[in-house]
């Protein structure tokens, strides 16, 4: 199941968070983002989270007690002339409209959007964008149209404190490559108008994400693997090339 030793799996971490350190950028006290490519060093942008070992085990644990938060209305809102209208309830207009442009081409401008559902608990509306070779998700407030943009798709803690999701396959040049945690708090402690904002955004080139899973509201589970067992000519890592770690938020 595991490719490395014991040994070898503790040495990745540790290179991964070495990196991390020499690194990561603190954007501001409740928005953190560690990319390899920031220049500037911040012990202190670890302080929201924290990395250690987990198994596969632990990964089907969490996946058998955690109830997905999404509601899956797909029909509730069809699209119509390759036309997506959400209704909202405040500002100057009454829908926010995702349009699709350039279907059944070849044209680099291709842009086709899917409504997947909604975070009904907290007032999210979830739709995807497929363009040419990308793809991401947008969380649009039912209260206000605010669009929110995601990696990929976004999966709710077990009490609807923080959102999380993964970046898109690995192999793609140019896209990131690994997890985005966003907070869902009470602005003014008002309790009808969530409001989410990122909390942790790790992007880098030592592992690449598979698969996760909520444990609880501060603890993801990931199925990784090392980048470099994308490099082989399948372009694909076998399963025993993956292993987990589990990742805490603060």
């Amino acid at each position: 199941m595991i490719r490395t030793s014991y040994a070898q799996m503790i040495r990745q971490i540790t290179i991964f968070l070495v990196v991390l350190i020499t690194a990561c950028k603190q954007n501001s006290p409740s928005v953190d983002k560690v990319s390899v490519e920031d220049s500037s060093t911040s012990i202190d942008s670890l302080q929201n989270f924290s990395i250690t070992n987990a198994t596969a085990e632990d990964f089907s644990k969490a996946n058998k007690a955690y109830k997905d938060k999404t509601l899956f209305d797909t029909t509730t809102f069809n699209k119509a002339n390759g036309e997506i209208k959400l209704p909202i309830k405040e500002g100057w207009k009454s829908f926010v409209i995702f349009r699709d442009t350039l279907l059944n081409t070849d044209d680099t401008e291709i842009r086709e959007y899917k409504y997947l559902g909604q975070f009904d608990k907290i007032g999210f509306y979830i739709v995807s964008g497929l363009f040419w070779e990308h793809y991401e998700c947008y969380l649009i407030d039912k209260t206000n149209g605010r669009q929110t943009t995601l990696w990929n798709n976004p999966i709710l803690s077990p009490h609807n404190k923080f959102i999380a999701n993964l970046s898109m396959p690995y192999g793609l040049e140019g896209t990131a490559n690994g997890v985005q945690i966003w907070r869902v708090y009470r602005q003014d402690n008002n309790e009808l108008e969530p409001v989410i904002s990122k909390y942790l955004e790790l992007d880098q080139q030592i592992w690449a994400p598979d698969d996760f899973v909520w444990e609880t509201d501060y603890s993801l589970l990931l199925k990784i693997t090392a980048v470099e067992n994308y490099m082989n000519e399948s372009r694909q890592p076998n399963q025993k090339d993956f292993y987990y770690i589990r990742l805490r938020i603060k």
